[in-house]
């Protein structure tokens, strides 16, 4: 049990997704506003105030606990956006790498879709040696952060939505809910992919995560407003709860060891644009949840990484695990355009377009919550996931082929035996996901505008994110290795052929659709090929796996109980723990992940 004399000290720093303004901290929180306010140690410093961090808090100070989170103040912006190094497989261009940067992290700037994997996504885990990280371990998981409300009876009449609760939770923070507002031509969307032969799924979120379906998204559903993890995690406990503390404005710059007890002591923090290093001290724990762009920085600055990598950079090497940074995967992901001749208006490009239908909206908005603009900006979730069977007549030769490729020389620049021996192990279970027909491998997600994104849900390349400076405030050189082994570009090709399909498909020819980009003059599948390399970009803004749960000798860096290996006392809970990448937008898999991790560490102190 956690003593009612027990401290928690929360850095918040990088996160993922979530909305909250400088007011609602200052009346909300417990708002440290100097670091010489803070007190000199507590018994839990968890670095990172996203979607993990606050999640993470949130069940820690459920018993008399000081939390306090040195973090990001929210800035005009809420991202920080990196670029990655140009990458070979897109034609020598870079990509964009998106961080949060606001208490919250993801949740405030993502586009809400709130959708599971399925279950074999989590399966996996486990079989990469991490014993209860399967989907029947997880689904309570999911429920236990989640509201679900099932959508108005209109809505549910006309499109294909389960109101089942039984795999929903349904008294957690998060917000799980549909939009009351639809656009007339979602109903063409479904009707087409069903005459080509992909069914529509009512009940996606329950291990079978295939076919067109209609998702819940992170909404309010009283008042149509995002739920974000600072609106579900922070908000309506901070001020209630004078144990959780909160710093913003300030970065982890290091972790500090005990070096003869190998015990994580302390974390280092400064003012952004300042020199003056503070320090707090961890009695128990220290939490890493700075998300899957900056932990392995935060541990790489700390001297827990590879060692040939630190010691070129004159860092003293604490810990020699060579999988910090690696495995950094995402989604790589394309944007098709469309013109339609007979579209049933209103259309969602009309916020470009008509100022004054948007202000009209926005009034009806304020006025009664419905409308439009209950959907997410450029967002939505009425999307079409498909296995690889489903898009490649050929799949049991793709994966055949596959299997054939050598992997040691697509791994990144210093990576060594121990990350090619999890590489193996982890192509030899994507492959038998691609020959699942409830494994998917393409999205098409539609808002029902002119643009149709389409992303590739489970790559076999594997990039990494690795610093290039002791310096802790310059940015780590970010590499995805897009399009790196071969099989990924075979996907894509096929992925933007069934696409084609669909829009040639009778329902969507009904609104007249025609491609304008990248255009009906690119045929063949060398040409396709081509052109992919030109537009694709390297992210779907869902990174994992940098600082992956595997077995040590598979260069992993937390063990299942997600404890740092050759460490006591220090812990990550983001999105760099997952060893491979689930076929889903990764929100909700991140506040279960977080949930499975509280309850871990209480246990721990029993």
């Amino acid at each position: 049990m956690l003593s009612a004399a027990a401290q928690l000290l929360l850095p918040l720093l990088f996160g993922s997704l979530a909305v909250c303004s400088p007011i609602d901290l200052v009346e909300r929180a417990v708002l440290v506003d100097r670091a010489a306010d803070l007190k000199a140690e507590y018994d839990y410093v968890v670095v990172g105030g996203g979607t993990s961090g606050l999640t993470v808090a949130n069940r820690l100070t459920e018993n008399p606990k000081s939390v306090l989170v040195p973090g990001v103040q929210v800035p005009a912006d809420y991202s920080r956006n990196y670029q990655s190094v140009p990458q070979p497989g897109l034609d020598g261009r870079t990509s964009p790498v998106y961080s949060a940067a606001v208490v919250g992290g993801g949740t405030v700037v993502n586009g809400m879709f709130f959708n599971r994997g399925s279950a074999g996504d989590y399966d996996a885990w486990e079989k990469l040696g991490n014993p209860g990280w399967n989907w029947e371990n997880l689904l309570p998981y999911f429920k236990k952060s989640e509201t679900f409300t099932p959508p108005r009876k209109e809505l549910a009449d006309k499109y294909p939505i389960s109101s089942d609760l039984s795999i929903h939770g349904t008294s957690g923070p998060v917000g799980s809910s549909f939009s009351n507002f639809q656009y007339p031509l979602m109903t063409h969307f479904f009707r087409g992919w069903n005459s080509i032969g992909v069914p529509s799924n009512p009940q996606p979120n329950a291990g079978d995560a295939t076919g067109a379906f209609y998702g819940p998204v992170s909404l309010a559903a009283k008042n149509q407003s995002r739920s974000s993890a600072s609106a579900a995690y922070y908000r309506p406990i901070a001020g209630k709860r004078p144990n959780f503390h909160l710093i913003t404005g300030k970065s982890v710059t290091k972790i500090s060891l005990n070096k003869k007890t190998m015990q994580a002591t302390s974390v280092q923090f400064v003012a952004r644009n300042h020199t003056i290093v503070h320090t707090v001290r961890a009695c128990y724990e220290i939490i890493l949840a700075a998300g899957a762009v900056h932990s392995p920085q935060i541990l790489q600055l700390s001297g827990i990484g590879p060692k040939k990598l630190l010691s070129s950079l004159g860092i003293e090497t604490l810990v020699d695990l060579p999988g910090v940074g690696y495995n950094f995967q995402d989604q790589p992901s394309m944007f098709m355009s469309f013109n339609y001749s007979h579209y049933p208006y209103p259309s969602p490009d009309w916020f470009f377009s008509n100022q004054t239908w948007v202000e009209k909206e926005l009034a009806r908005y304020y006025r009664d919550r419905t409308g439009p603009l209950t959907i997410p900006y450029l967002s939505g979730s009425i999307v079409s996931f498909l296995p690889l069977q489903k898009i490649a007549s050929n799949y049991k030769q793709v994966i055949k082929t596959a299997a054939t490729v050598a992997l040691g020389p697509l791994l990144p620049a210093g990576a060594g035996p121990s990350i090619l021996a999890g590489y193996k192990a982890q192509r030899d279970i994507i492959l038998g996901l691609y020959a699942s027909p409830t494994e998917t491998v393409q999205e098409v997600a539609f808002g029902g505008g002119n643009t149709v994104p389409i992303a590739m849900l489970k790559p076999l390349s594997r990039g990494s994110i690795l610093i290039n400076s002791s310096d802790p405030l310059a940015a780590p050189v970010f590499d995805y290795q897009t399009f790196n082994h071969p099989t990924d570009m075979v996907i894509a090709v096929q992925a933007l052929k069934k696409t084609r399909q669909f829009m040639a498909s009778k329902p969507m020819q009904e609104v007249g659709a025609q491609e304008s980009f990248p255009g009906i003059s690119v045929q063949g599948d060398k040409a396709i090929e081509a052109s992919i390399r030109t537009f694709a970009t390297s992210t779907w803004a869902h990174p994992v796996g940098t600082l992956s749960m595997m077995k040590r000798e598979y260069g992993g860096v937390v063990d299942p109980q997600l404890r740092v290996y050759g460490i006591k006392g220090l812990r990550v809970v983001d999105a760099s723990i997952m060893p491979l990448i689930p076929a889903t937008h990764t929100s909700s898999t991140v506040y279960a992940v977080a949930e499975k991790a509280a309850d871990l560490i209480k246990a721990s102190r029993k």
